[in-house]
């Protein structure tokens, strides 16, 4: 009895070694990604850490497989480190990619693995979300990483639960598409990260709780960031039922608003319109030191003044004592105070209440600027930039500050007049 034991511990022992001998002779990637940027498709993966020779990428029009691997379009050699790698698909119908590890004798490591070797969805440059498979009829728990996963419910057990989602672009808003049952109670998250399991929900942002009407809900995020959305019901939320399926209804590929070029903190464009008598300067580079503005808003160098002027400006001046005024405290504009009505409203107080309200002033100044790189009302525009003149103020920049602040007095008067004030006193003292 004794011997057998011994013989089987030692057979379990063999295959463990194998089994161990056969992950480092095989390595292969992880933590596969793919995301679309207009007519590219962008992969990245982390490298196997039992290699560092090159890795291979293969694209095929079905999923990736043993069988045709051979018939899969070889598209080429990454080195180890790189990590990424961007494809222009020959048209718009979805494609399946797949990384491996190359041997010395520049041989593939063929080991299919999704998610972490293989994309398990198609992916289409025609669409911002791939193409999903249906769901599956029953639920069916599984435990990863901590995180529960469950497969998609049923709409008799779950009537509010979402499929198929995807976003679009239009203008500066992100449209999320659904179906879900109708007049259902939905909740949507947005994140920067993939929202894949119920512990990435602490990391994002809840948008909104909502009535569903037509299947779509349109966001206006800050420009310049990929984002991530989850869909969630309400009444599934409330009872503790955590339902995220990556894919169905769950973005897995990253949606962003594309921030325009920037010049100065000011649009390449001046506003549709604008009021006389406040003008509005389009300044395409940075005012510094001695330079003064031309009467066409661009900069031109100083001239000498006659004797008899400097003598009348000395004169002035010296009849003017120099007053340094505090500088004011952070200021929120009532628009703020209530819930915002969507659009351009909420994508301003996002900001405000993430950035200016915590004084991160350098991205303050980053997320605003993009902000007034796309068309806004009026309002919102002169909203942003009493904001901006805040930020810019409280890191120093006060030239830049001050065209800011000019350029919300119409809007605000009795809002900018102390920080005017404040940033004048302070470019008379220096």
């Amino acid at each position: 009895m004794v011997f057998l034991i011994t013989i089987l511990l030692a057979a379990v022992f063999t295959s463990i070694q194998g089994a161990t001998a056969q992950s480092k002779t095989l390595p292969y990637p992880s933590h596969l990604r793919a995301s679309i940027k207009e007519n590219l498709v962008i992969l990245s993966w982390t490298d196997s850490p039992d290699t560092r020779g090159k890795y291979i990428v293969y694209r095929y029009d079905k999923a990736i497989n043993a069988g045709n691997l051979a018939a899969s379009t070889r598209l080429g050699d990454i080195p180890s480190g790189s990590q990424t790698y961007t494809d222009t698909p020959p048209d718009s119908k979805p494609y399946f990619y797949a990384v491996f590890a190359l041997a010395n004798d520049g041989m593939p490591y063929p080991i299919y693995v999704p998610m972490s070797t293989t994309t398990s969805i198609g992916i289409s440059v025609g669409q911002t979300s791939p193409i999903v498979p249906p769901p599956p009829s029953a639920p069916s728990p599984k435990t990863a990483s901590g995180n529960i996963y469950l497969q998609t419910p049923t709409s008799t057990a779950h009537p509010a639960f979402v499929s198929t989602i995807s976003a679009k672009i239009k203008g500066d808003a992100i449209v999320i598409s659904y179906e879900a049952s109708p007049k259902s109670r939905l909740v949507l998250y947005r994140g920067t990260t993939p929202l894949i399991g119920a512990a990435d929900l602490l990391n994002a942002s809840l948008i909104s709780a909502f009535t569903d009407k037509d299947g779509s809900f349109a966001d206006y995020p800050v420009p310049g960031v990929d984002y991530f959305y989850a869909i969630l019901g309400e009444e599934d939320l409330k009872a503790g039922r955590i339902s995220i399926i990556p894919g169905v209804n769950s973005l897995i590929i990253p949606a962003q608003v594309r921030a325009a070029a920037i010049s100065s903190g000011f649009s390449e464009t001046p506003p549709a319109s604008r009021t006389t008598p406040l003008p509005y300067f389009l300044m395409e580079d940075g005012v510094s030191g001695n330079t003064v503005l031309s009467q066409n808003g661009g900069p031109t160098t100083s001239h000498p003044v006659s004797s008899e002027t400097e003598k009348a400006i000395t004169a002035l001046l010296s009849k003017s004592p120099l007053v340094i005024t505090a500088m004011p405290a952070t200021r929120i504009l009532p628009e703020e105070l209530s819930i915002p009505s969507g659009g351009e409203d909420y994508s301003l107080s996002l900001i405000v209440s993430e950035r200016i309200v915590a004084k991160d002033w350098p991205a303050a100044i980053d997320q605003l600027r993009k902000y007034l790189s796309l068309n806004r009302s009026p309002k919102a525009s002169a909203r942003a930039r009493f904001y901006l003149g805040e930020a810019l103020a409280s890191s120093g920049s006060s030239r830049d500050s001050f065209f800011e602040f000019l350029s919300a007095r119409e809007f605000y008067p009795i809002e900018t007049k102390p920080w005017i004030e404040y940033v004048l006193s302070i470019l008379q003292k220096g």
